[in-house]
């Protein structure tokens, strides 16, 4: 949500909150799948939440406003989430990611040269106000990246300070440990009145930064993508084992090639007239479909969510793009639960990782709350879960109400922050085909990184044939790769999902089962392939090896 409509948005609910009936439920509305087994929210302290991320049992919740930065939690037991330190740094929309002990936020909101409590400080500062209109002029102001140390969880510390054109409405990693560095894609557009670095006549743009993981507080911006005719955009993806990326630019969305990371190219602008703002991507873990978010207004418009009345804003598109050069839209879908709000829209959302054919998605509602998505089948998207909670927080004079900002899958449950009293909800998922689900060590749920293999079962070899390796100085032809699968003994094969460089490739059924198994388009260089087999008694049969192909 831009500051632009944050107004406006806060007026809508607290309208709509006066308006709710007095017999309303102190329960929340949800599917029968779905449970809620934490709210926190620091006994009232923590509000406003933004984006999510994860290292670990460590989460990362993003604060837009009250005292800004993020709040850092322990959540090795979900239905427990213990905070472990606080960053408390002002400057809204507080964006978040994470790697390894370094946390990255955005700022969005330009920072003066006085403090909150009057005196002279420097504009990056933690404590600066809101700059002025002089200071916005001058170009005195400062809005941006803060770059933050979680060495000691308890006592977060800005290392560094980077300024970017228009500050930073959000950001995404894309890791490049080859190069011992973070290269950050900063996405942000003019929000106020026009500023010499900031306005809608040059900033077409969107900045590419630089982090070394040995001198984080040597960041800087190594240079900019032209992204017009756009003013900038909101939300980028990256799909890291295809090198591509997409982005909801406000008018349009597009699909970059990523190639060379510190280089991005636009390939494909995707314009869609239903699409009322182009505002957020996820891939398939195939990569072949595209999901694109739009946020009607800026969760600031009618009709909200209609439930049978569907109109087509404020929902998910759907895209083939297996050739990215060249997508075809190929469905749509809105939440069926009726939320007459302007508060109700698509907003954030990421694809769960599973071991298997199917396609799930998690995606926040705002006052719709949290949905869960099957989009196998892209033309026929159908929900499978959901949940908007209403149960009293830890502070009793607090709204209940949803207003989920984002909603994520991570290792086994559903982590929702609310831009509200509400703070952070953490939700159970039942279903069957979610049981292949693959555990991560860490998530930022607007980079999709190749997944890790699964746990070799012992004498896997007998089931998943896997051709040998090549000798040391020579490699492995990509041309007629095969592999070939058995049943164990006594047993039938239901399916076998092959993932290569961490992607899923193919998936095979049937009387397919029976014959080799052929790979196509393998790249180049070092690759590992995984094989998963499962049997109709429910066995699981996972094998990998790592290949040299040329």
């Amino acid at each position: 949500m831009t500051k632009l409509w944050k107004s406006v948005a806060l007026t809508v609910a607290l309208v709509a909150a006066l308006a709710a009936p007095a017999t309303a439920q102190a329960s929340g509305h949800h599917s029968p799948n779905m449970s809620l087994i934490a709210n926190w929210n620091n006994g009232g302290e923590y509000g406003q939440g933004s984006d999510l991320a994860f290292w670990g049992n460590r989460l990362v919740a993003g604060a837009y406003g009250g005292p800004g930065g993020f709040r850092l939690l322990d959540v090795s037991n979900p239905a427990s989430p213990q905070l472990l330190g606080a960053f408390d740094c002002a400057g809204p929309q507080g964006d978040v990611s994470i790697w390894h002990d370094l946390v990255i936020v955005s700022v969005d909101s330009a920072r003066g040269g006085t403090s909150e409590d009057g005196e002279p400080i420097d504009p990056s500062a933690c404590g600066a106000g809101t700059a002025s209109a002089v200071e916005n002029e001058t170009g005195a102001s400062w809005e941006g990246l803060r770059i933050v140390s979680i060495a000691d969880p308890a006592r977060p510390v800005q290392v560094a300070a980077l300024e970017t054109d228009c500050g930073s409405h959000t950001h995404t990693l894309v890791p490049d440990e080859a190069n011992n560095r973070l290269l950050v894609y900063v996405l942000s557009y003019p929000l106020h009145a026009p500023f010499p670095n900031c306005n809608a006549a040059s900033h077409r743009k969107i900045s590419i930064a630089e982090i070394p993981l040995s001198q984080p507080a040597a960041a800087k911006v190594i240079g900019t993508m032209d992204v017009s005719p756009n003013i900038g955009c909101h939300d980028v993806s990256v799909f890291l084992a295809r090198k591509l990326a997409a982005a909801g630019c406000i008018s349009e969305s597009q699909i970059w090639d990523i190639s060379d990371p510190a280089k991005p190219k636009v390939l494909t602008h995707l314009p869609n007239p239903n699409n009322n703002i182009h505002h957020s991507a996820a891939f398939s873990w195939d990569g072949n479909t595209l999901i694109l978010g739009d946020e009607l207004g800026g969760a600031a418009a009618a009709p909200g969510c209609a439930g049978a009345e569907q109109s087509r804003l404020g929902g998910l598109w759907f895209y083939d793009v297996s050739d990215p050069t060249q997508p075809e839209q190929t469905g749509f879908y809105r939440t069926p639960q009726t939320n007459r709000s302007a508060l109700c829209t698509a907003h954030l959302f990421n694809v769960i990782p599973l071991r298997s054919e199917k396609d799930i998605l998690v995606a926040s509602w705002y006052s719709g709350g949290t949905t869960v998505v099957d989009f196998t089948d892209p033309a026929n998207p159908k929900q499978i879960g959901y949940y908007i909670p209403n149960e009293p927080t830890s502070n009793p004079e607090d709204d209940p109400a949803a207003n989920q900002w984002s909603s994520y899958w991570y290792n086994g449950h559903v982590f929702a922050n609310n831009y509200s009293p509400r703070g952070l909800d953490v939700f159970t998922l039942t279903h069957e085909d979610l049981g292949t689900a693959i555990p991560l060590p860490y998530l930022n749920p607007q980079v999709q990184e190749p997944l890790p293999p699964p746990a070799a079962t012992p004498g896997g070899g007998q089931a998943v044939d896997l051709p040998k390796r090549a000798p040391k100085r020579s490699c492995t032809r990509r041309k007629g790769f095969k592999l070939k699968l058995k049943a164990p003994k006594g047993q039938k094969l239901r399916s076998a999902v092959v993932f290569v460089g961490g992607r899923r490739a193919k998936v095979v059924k049937g009387k397919a089962l029976r014959r080799p198994v052929k790979l196509k388009k393998l790249p180049r260089g070092t690759t590992r392939v995984d094989v998963t087999l499962r049997t109709r008694s429910g066995r699981e049969i996972s094998r990998s090896r790592t290949y040299r192909f040329c």
